[in-house]
């Protein structure tokens, strides 16, 4: 699908968000398993990352469906394109579900993987002064609303005995906390790789720049996959999300210890990225992802559901984390890795 015809579609997410879908579905209901000929799913991917994990594994070719891809550089472009009916499933952290469930979007996550790498890290500016989290208090720290980014931040400070109230947030795209860090417009920020080691670069000798060590627990390293309602009402559809979510868990186990071919087929020839950039990259998911009940992963995500409205987001709604999961899924990655 080509993102002309997806564009079009999006234009259509105003009527599509209207429609009334049914609740959750309790584990113990009959999920769908045969799919039937001639049925598409499309999923709304970051940077290819979800495509190249699928092909680069062989679980692509194993695919009941016909499933197609389309990049999405954020969160929210992912769930408009779900909501305009442009796709059907799409690859996210834990907070745009949160966003999702908060709007009233009807999606529900139906596949979760914990990576097991640092993951992102909060990082300061060369003349911050800071040396641990709890120095942040009183300083200016970048924030992206609404995202995996700001979760960790918030759980960095409360596991200091802080709240977002001890520091002076400065509400930034993510694209500009580096360069706000170099010119001192704030202390600190959450960096990903290989952003953090690009930066950490750029300033060395100008001062004591630094990556914080995160605080235990304070970085859930979740990725999950959640799917429309309207499309899992739909038995052929559904059928075609179970197995798409079922080679999606494969194809995570086959990266851990495929190091070499994930780095060079994919951060490197397909994201552009140079060999130690890739390193970094990799170093920071780690090599043992696992699969995730989504059961378990209730109190989680309640967890960081109130984190986020205490901090004062996602105001005026009282959200229940278990009606952001669809639990017919919650046993599919056991499942799928017992060859099931």
């Amino acid at each position: 699908m080509t993102l002309g015809r997806i564009s079009s579609r999006l234009a259509v997410v105003a009527a599509v968000a209207a429609l009334s879908i049914s609740g959750v579905q309790a584990a113990d209901d009959a999920l769908p398993t045969e799919v039937p000929a001639g049925v598409k799913i499309v999923l709304a991917d970051d940077a290819n990352n979800a495509a190249s994990l699928l092909r680069l594994s062989g679980e692509a070719d194993k695919l009941a469906a016909e499933v197609s891809f389309a990049n999405f550089s954020s969160g929210p472009l992912r769930l408009e394109a779900i909501r305009a009916g442009a796709a059907q499933v799409g690859a996210v952290g834990d907070v745009p579900p949160i966003l999702a469930h908060f709007s009233n979007a009807n999606v529900v996550i139906v596949g979760a993987v914990v990576t097991s790498g640092e993951g992102s890290l909060i990082t300061t500016s060369p003349n911050s002064g800071v040396e641990t989290i709890a120095d942040l208090k009183g300083k200016k720290v970048g924030v992206n609303v609404g995202t995996a980014q700001q979760a960790i931040l918030l759980r960095n400070l409360k596991a200091a005995g802080l709240t977002i109230e001890d520091i002076q947030p400065i509400n930034l795209g993510l694209a500009e906390f580096a360069d706000a860090l170099r010119a001192g417009q704030i202390d600190a920020a959450v960096l990903k790789q290989p952003d953090r080691a690009r930066y950490l670069a750029s300033v060395e000798g100008q001062g004591n720049a630094k990556a914080l060590p995160n605080s235990p627990g304070t970085s859930t390293n979740l990725k999950y996959l959640y799917a429309s309602k309207e499309a899992l009402a739909d038995p052929a559809q559904a059928a075609a999300i179970r197995d798409l979510v079922a080679h999606w868990y494969r194809a995570h186990i086959w990266k851990n210890t495929n190091k070499d071919i994930w780095i060079s087929e994919y951060l490197v020839k397909d994201q552009r990225l140079n060999e130690e950039d890739a390193a970094l990259v990799w170093d920071s998911e780690g090599d043992n992802t696992t699969a995730a009940g989504l059961k378990e992963l209730i109190a989680t995500q309640q967890e960081t559901i109130d984190l986020l409205q205490a901090a004062g987001q996602f105001q005026g709604k009282a959200l229940n984390a278990e009606e952001e999961f669809d639990l017919r899924f919650a046993d599919l990655g056991a499942e799928a890795l017992s060859g099931n």
